[in-house]
C-alpha cells in the first residue's frame, strides 16, 4: 500500500484573477497558498477494474508454497508429494491484512509574477497519516482434511504416521502471523502506524504565450524533488510521502472564454520519473507480496500522463462553479538487479490509470477589488473530487479547502 498511495495535486497554481487557465499573475504581484486535501482510503481497482478492498491476502495453498525459495518448506512439501490427493489440498490458509489510511495532506505554496507572463512557483505538501491494519482469515489450514486422505485412503504405515502428524497441527491465527513477519521474515511488527513529513516539493514556471482577447494558451515547465518520507521496506503499512526519486514534467493548456459567465479549459502534462536506487523487499511470488530478503534496485517508475477537461460557469463577480474530469495513465515500471524474477515480479500490476470528476465552488475577491469594490484580494476554493474508475491504483476520494492570497 505505501508505494501506491499518491496525490496528485492536481493545477496547484491555476492563479488568475478572472479564473482562465491560462492566466499568470501581474509582474511583481505574490501569491501565497494553503491547500487542505482529506481523504480515507479503503479500497483500490485491481487489474481487471474491480473494486476491492485495500488488502494483502496471501492464499497459502500448495501452488503458492511450492513457488516459495525456502528450504524448510520445499522439504516439508517433499513429504506429500508421494500421496498426491492429499498433496493437492494442502493449505495453510487464506489470511487478510485490510488496511485503512486516513490522510491529512496541507500543501503550502508561493508564487511571484516576474513579468505579465511569466510566473514561478513553489509547493511543499504536509503530510499527517494515519493507517490502521486488521487480521482476518476468510478459511483455515486443510490440515484436518489431509489427515483424512492420508489415513483413510493410503494405507501404509508412513501414510498414517504423516497423518496423525498434520492432524495435530494448529491453524495459522493472528500470533502466528506476527511471529513469521517478524522472526522469519524480519518485518517489524505489526500494528497502527502514523507518520507526519514534507512530501515532495514541485517547482515550476508558467509562460502565458497567447493571450487574446477570448482565449489564451500556457506551458508549464517545472519538476519534482524528493524531499518527502519514502516507505521503508521493513514495514508492511506504512505510507510513502514521496517516491524516491527526481522528476521533470511539461505541461500545456489553454481555455476559451465562450461567454461573460462560460468558458472551456483543457490542458495536458508529461511527467518523466528518472531512476533511482532503492533498497526493496524481493518478494516470493506473484501471490505472495512479501519477502524475505532484501536486496539493490534500480527502479524506473512509469512516466505518467495528465490529462483535464473543465468548464467554468461564473455567476457574477465573486462566485463560480467548475465541474473537470481528469484521466492519469502511469506506464509500468521497470526494475535492474541480478534477480531477474524479483525485477519481473515488482513490475508486475505496476502500470495504472484512473478517470476521476471533481466539482468546484471558487469564491473570489480579485474582481471586487480590482473594482474597488473589496478591501482585499483572495480566494476561497472548496471542491471534491471522486475516482469513477480505474486499474491497479487506490481507490481515492479528495475533499480540498484552499485559500490564496495575492499582494
Amino acid at each position: 500500500m505505501a508505494r501506491s498511495i499518491v496525490f496528485f495535486l492536481f493545477s496547484l497554481f491555476a492563479l488568475s484573477a478572472n479564473a482562465q487557465y491560462y492566466s499568470t499573475l501581474p509582474k511583481g504581484v505574490r501569491l501565497i497558498l494553503n491547500r487542505n486535501i482529506q481523504s480515507d482510503v479503503k479500497s483500490s481497482y485491481n487489474r481487471t477494474q474491480s473494486e476491492t478492498p485495500y488488502a494483502y491476502k496471501i492464499e497459502a495453498n500448495v501452488e503458492t508454497l511450492s513457488k516459495i525459495d525456502n528450504k524448510e518448506v520445499q522439504e516439508a512439501l517433499e513429504l506429500f508429494k508421494p500421496y498426491p490427493e492429499a498433496y493437492e489440498k494442502l493449505s495453510l490458509g487464506t489470511h487478510t491484512l485490510d488496511a485503512k489510511a486516513e490522510v491529512n495532506v496541507n500543501v503550502y505554496g508561493f508564487g511571484y509574477g516576474i513579468t505579465d507572463r511569466m510566473t514561478a512557483y513553489i509547493g511543499m505538501p504536509i503530510y499527517d497519516a494515519k493507517v490502521r491494519i486488521k487480521y482476518g482469515r476468510p478459511s483455515d489450514s486443510s490440515n484436518k482434511e489431509v489427515a483424512e486422505v492420508l489415513q483413510k485412503q493410503y494405507g501404509d504405515d508412513w501414510a498414517q504416521t504423516l497423518g496423525n502428524i498434520t492432524e495435530a497441527l494448529v491453524n495459522v491465527d493472528e500470533h502466528m502471523l506476527q511471529s513469521a513477519l517478524v522472526n522469519t521474515l524480519g518485518y517489524d511488527e505489526l500494528g497502527t502506524w502514523e507518520g507526519q513529513g514534507l512530501g515532495d516539493t514541485e517547482f515550476g514556471l508558467m509562460y502565458n504565450f497567447v493571450k487574446k482577447e477570448k482565449w489564451g494558451l500556457m506551458a508549464t515547465f517545472g519538476g519534482v524533488a524528493p524531499t518527502g518520507y519514502v516507505d521503508d521496506p521493513d514495514l508492511i503499512q506504512d505510507i510513502g510521502f514521496g517516491d524516491g526519486q527526481w522528476d521533470a514534467f511539461a505541461e500545456f493548456g489553454g481555455g476559451y472564454t465562450l461567454s461573460p459567465t462560460f468558458g472551456i479549459n483543457a490542458w495536458a502534462r508529461y511527467t518523466h520519473q528518472f531512476a533511482s536506487e532503492k533498497t526493496l523487499r524481493t518478494p516470493f511470488s506473484r501471490s505472495i507480496p512479501l519477502g524475505d530478503t532484501k536486496a539493490k534496485f534500480r527502479e524506473k517508475l512509469g512516466n505518467n500522463w495528465l490529462l483535464s477537461f473543465s468548464s467554468d460557469i461564473f455567476l457574477n463577480d465573486w462566485l463560480k462553479f467548475q465541474p473537470e474530469y481528469i484521466y492519469s495513465y502511469t506506464e509500468k515500471a521497470k526494475y535492474d538487479s541480478d534477480n531477474k524474477l524479483a525485477n519481473a515480479l515488482l513490475a508486475e500490476g505496476s502500470d495504472s490509470y484512473f478517470h476521476n470528476f471533481k466539482l468546484s465552488m471558487q469564491l473570489s475577491s480579485v474582481n471586487l477589488f480590482l473594482k474597488q469594490k473589496f478591501m482585499l484580494p483572495a480566494q476561497l476554493n472548496i471542491s471534491h473530487q471522486t475516482m469513477l474508475e480505474g486499474r491497479n491504483t487506490p481507490k481515492v476520494d479528495l475533499t480540498e479547502i484552499e485559500v490564496r492570497m495575492f499582494f
